[in-house]
């Protein structure tokens, strides 16, 4: 099973499952939710960075 934390809120997703994927300065982001696409959108450089930060642990 394929899985990704959603960056707004930190939920684990199953990429299949998943409300929305927005592709944002070349890497994939799942989304849980609409609230969640909402906040993405309105900061997305902010949710990029810290999705940045978890890689490395």
């Amino acid at each position: 099973m394929n899985k990704n934390i959603d960056p707004v809120c930190g939920k684990r997703i199953n990429v299949n499952k998943a409300h929305i994927v927005i592709h944002f300065e070349g890497e994939d982001y799942l989304l849980c939710c609409p609230q969640c696409q909402k906040e993405f959108e309105t900061q997305p450089r902010k949710y990029a960075r810290k999705k940045q930060k978890n890689k490395g642990r």
